[in-house]
């Protein structure tokens, strides 16, 4: 089984595992969560921009349900994720911007998370990258609780230019407020060895116990720094830009 839920902040894909099932005895399918960060509908299976190119999403959505009117509860890091988290609005929360971390709310400290809940019906919950906002997750919670059972690379762009590509910016000029071409090697890119521990993980099921696997993807979160290789895939004569709807 595969349900797909793509919302625009963030394409959340849950999937049903197949390899190393559960014992006879226990019928729990594994679960696999995937977070993309500021993914819109521009990929493939949501025909947001003609000139994607995105195989993978395509195969993915072709295999599972692909819900094309989905919303996300908030546009911005910290507040829909402690939203998907928690399974609760903003305005319940009242976390609306990058912060706070929500175990720092009173009222909210003590809640428990969707890998705790997992955690509670026997799964052994394994995470890597960017799935909670920010660091605060690898600590336990005021009851004592772990987020996740196991830890891997956290979320973030990895290798960076020597400088920035792009002049300064208005706002403060953020470090992450970047894009352009730079020879690098894919390896290095955050998101890489991301997939590859949660590849290592999915590997290695033993199948002594169902699992709950969250791993977040960093881009097309900034700074989007591409390699000459996919560059050159897109002329830039060619390019369409977005169509935007302006409010006068």
């Amino acid at each position: 089984m595969l349900r797909l839920l793509f919302i625009s902040l963030s394409v959340i894909t849950f999937a049903a595992l197949t390899k190393n099932q559960a014992s006879a005895e226990d019928k729990r399918p594994n679960v696999l969560m995937i977070c993309v960060d500021d993914l819109n509908d521009w990929v493939e299976p949501l025909g947001g921009h003609p000139q994607a190119r995105t195989p993978a999403m395509a195969r993915l959505a072709q295999s599972g349900v692909l819900f094309s009117n989905a919303h996300c509860q908030s546009p911005l890091c910290n507040s829909s994720r402690t939203s998907l988290m928690l399974s609760r609005r903003p305005s319940q929360t009242g976390v609306y911007g990058l912060a706070p971390w929500f175990r720092g709310v009173p009222e909210l400290s003590s809640l428990t998370t969707l890998p705790q809940h997992f955690a509670a019906a026997g799964y052994q919950t394994i995470t890597a990258g960017k799935v909670f906002h920010g660091g605060a997750f690898r600590k336990r919670d005021p009851l004592g609780r772990k987020e996740f059972d196991v830890i891997g690379p956290p979320g973030s762009p990895g290798i960076k230019p020597p400088k920035k590509l792009i002049p300064p910016t208005p706002g403060g000029d953020h470090p992450l407020m970047d894009w352009g071409v730079f020879d690098h090697d894919e390896k290095d890119k955050g998101d890489y060895r991301v997939a590859s521990f949660l590849v290592e993980q999915l590997e290695n099921l033993d199948g002594k116990e169902p699992v709950f696997i969250a791993g977040g993807f960093f881009l097309p979160h900034v700074p989007c720094h591409v390699t000459p290789k996919y560059w050159d895939m897109f002329p830039e004569q060619t390019l369409i830009l977005p169509h935007i709807d302006r409010l006068e």
